[in-house]
C-alpha cells in the first residue's frame, strides 16, 4: 500500500506564536489530531515497523543556552 507521509518541524519564536489568535492554533491543533487518527505505522508489527504516528510540540530553549520543556502530544 502506498502512503503519503509528512514530517514537519517548525520552530516559531514564541512572541510570534502568541500573537496566533486561539481560535487559530486551536484549528490547527484539531486538523493534526484528526490526520494523527488516520496515520498508520510503517510496518505494523515487524522487525522495521517505523512508528509514524507522532505529533509532538515542545517549548525550545537551547538558544537560550537552557534545557527545553518537556515534549506534549498533540
Amino acid at each position: 500500500m502506498s502512503l503519503m507521509r509528512f514530517s514537519l518541524d517548525l520552530a516559531i519564536p514564541k512572541s510570534v506564536y502568541d500573537a496566533i489568535p486561539l481560535a487559530k492554533k486551536v484549528a490547527f491543533r484539531d486538523m493534526v489530531r484528526e490526520l494523527k487518527a488516520l496515520s498508520v505505522r510503517i510496518n505494523a508489527g515487524s522487525p522495521n515497523e517505523e512508528m509514524t504516528v507522532r505529533a509532538r510540540y515542545h517549548l525550545c530553549l537551547h538558544n537560550e543556552g537552557k534545557q527545553c520543556g518537556a515534549e506534549q502530544d498533540i
